[in-house]
């Protein structure tokens, strides 16, 4: 995969490399009850428990050495705090990479999360040899989907017995969104 040309810039938000900086409010807000089971953690991150401080800087370093992708700060231009991050992931094939939002609910329902994933989008069809994008979200996380949706993903598959949350199993549901859908979005939203 190409290297990033970030920072992304936009009216409402900008998207910039992790910093060690950030670990207080990546903290504050991945600790929030509203993301419990939301997070996106590397593998081997508890996602049940607060992080503390240590664990959320080891985060960190493993987003900036992961090779196979890229997680970046999602600021509010308006004052430049970091409200989320934005992650995409090419693991096996960089054809079909996958891409997750998280913003904290203190910055929510402002748009932030559709225009990280917006500029996200542009960099993953523009500039890399990506033609779909998928979303793999848990069928307990109707919000998610529903963010999905919005923003152009179509239900793929699921996985059944997916996780275990509350006590139940639920399904894992793959969302995705090819490149000609999303050019067919791009001139749609120009005329």
């Amino acid at each position: 995969m190409p290297t990033t040309p970030f920072p992304f810039v936009r009216e409402t938000i900008a998207l910039r490399a992790l910093e060690p900086g950030d670990a207080p409010l990546l903290q504050r807000y991945l600790n929030h009850p509203a993301l419990a089971g939301r997070r996106y953690l590397p593998d081997g991150v508890s996602d049940v428990a607060p992080l503390s401080l240590r664990q959320v800087e080891g985060v960190i370093e493993q987003w900036q050495k992961d090779r196979d992708a890229w997680t970046l700060a999602v600021l509010e231009a308006a004052c430049g705090t970091v409200a989320g991050h934005v992650r995409a992931e090419w693991e096996w094939d960089p054809h079909t990479p996958s891409v997750s939002v998280v913003i904290s609910p203190d910055h929510q329902r402002r748009g932030l999360g559709s225009a990280a994933l917006d500029l996200a989008l542009r960099f993953l069809f523009e500039e890399t040899p990506a033609h779909a994008v998928s979303m793999w979200i848990a069928s307990w996380n109707e919000e998610a989907v529903a963010f999905a949706r919005r923003n152009g993903f179509s239900e793929a598959g699921r996985s059944p017995r997916g996780g275990v949350h509350g006590g139940r199993f639920y399904s894992q549901i793959a969302l995705d969104l090819l490149r000609r859908e999303w050019r067919e979005r791009q001139v749609n939203r120009a005329t």
